[in-house]
């Protein structure tokens, strides 16, 4: 019953399209398939929905072999070789920064930022470091002071003492003018606990290092002492600070403890006494400015600003005054850095833009 009902339904399909001629169904079926070419043409040509052009097509070959599309692979590889990480360059100079991203194929656009920081330093920048640009991208550089008139630094003095000498002056001198009171007029100061470099050799190398720079920004710099085999005391050394007219006194020394875990960097400044009193204010903000400075630029730990009134140094200055106490040779990692070049230099460099600092906020 099966078989003979299948037959049937055969015989019923035969019918319907017997009296239809062989030429009508060829034509009907070209006509069938035009219309499904022409339809897919048009759904892969309109992106005006969905996904834009070459989308499907992708589609369609993305199960062939890489081979089978050589131009696209080009394409691909040749962007990629174009592609440059952004490096980071804030907290440098201006100049600094542009030849670190010239140096990457990178174009730089500056713009004006207000920042507490040194003329001329690169605050912000966009996009951020490590963001990709094509090569000859532009980098905008947030710069301090950007098209304002650069401060002249010509009139200013500043008075360099490289902190003790190669022998101590154990004789004592009054703490401050016509005190009762004394302390050795000078010590020799410590010495590096690996390097057994003494304290006074530091001392002089990051001093001789700061006079380059402020010299080479026009500043007239008066120094205490160029050689290490001198006798001069602490108050004698104030007193040449005091005859130069210095707008600022500069005292360089490293620091030193029983406990050699103990590292950073510390600025001291004259707390306000008897004999310090008239520039204590102005000694406290430049010692703020610069430590600042010197931290940012060295990475070191910053153990703060700390006022003192028993240094005679401090007390026999009649101009503005700062101590950097720059690293603790009683610490390993610390005292090779202080005897590093490299780091001598970033040390030299935080104290300039401090005192850069200084001057511009005195210059208002």
């Amino acid at each position: 019953m099966t078989r003979f009902r299948e037959l049937r339904r055969g015989r019923v399909r035969a019918a319907r399209f017997s009296g239809i001629s062989p030429s009508i169904l060829i034509i009907a079926l070209l006509i069938v398939a035009a219309v499904s070419v022409l339809g897919m043409r048009a759904l892969l040509a309109d992106n005006s929905e969905g996904e834009p052009a070459g989308v499907l097509e992708s589609r369609i070959d993305a199960d062939a072999t890489p081979s089978a599309r050589p131009d696209a692979m080009a394409s691909a590889e040749g962007t990629a070789a174009l592609a440059v990480e952004v490096p980071s360059v804030t907290g440098r100079a201006i100049e600094e920064a542009e030849a670190v991203l010239g140096a990457a194929g990178l174009v730089v656009q500056r713009v004006s930022a207000t920042s507490s920081a040194s003329f001329g330093s690169v605050v912000d920048q966009h996009p951020p470091a490590g963001s990709m640009l094509p090569s000859g991208g532009t980098v905008m550089l947030g710069v301090v002071g950007h098209g304002e008139a650069q401060l002249d630094l010509s009139g200013f003095i500043v008075c360099i003492d490289p902190g003790h000498q190669s022998r101590s002056d154990q004789s004592p001198e009054p703490i401050g003018p016509g005190a009762n009171a004394t302390k050795p007029r000078v010590l020799g100061g410590t010495t590096g606990v690996v390097t057994r470099i003494p304290e006074f050799e530091i001392a002089l190398q990051i001093s001789m290092n700061l006079k380059q720079r402020l010299e080479a920004a026009g500043i007239q710099v008066v120094m205490t002492r160029q050689t290490n085999d001198v006798n001069v005391s602490n108050a004698e050394r104030a007193r040449i600070a005091n005859a130069a007219g210095a707008d600022l006194f500069i005292r360089i020394h490293a620091d030193g403890s029983p406990d050699s875990s103990i590292s950073g960097v510390s600025t001291l400044y004259p707390g306000s006494n008897q004999w310090t009193a008239p520039i204590a204010q102005s000694s406290r903000r430049a010692a703020e400015l610069i430590h600042l400075a010197v931290i940012s630029s060295t990475g070191a730990v910053c153990r703060g600003t700390v006022a003192r009134g028993d240094l005679s140094g401090f007390n026999h200055s009649q101009v503005p005054v700062a101590l950097v106490e720059s690293g603790f040779m009683s610490n390993p990692v610390e005292d090779r850095l202080l005897s590093s070049p490299h780091y001598q230099d970033k040390i030299a460099q935080g104290i300039t833009e401090g005192i850069f600092a200084y001057f511009k906020e005195i210059s208002r």
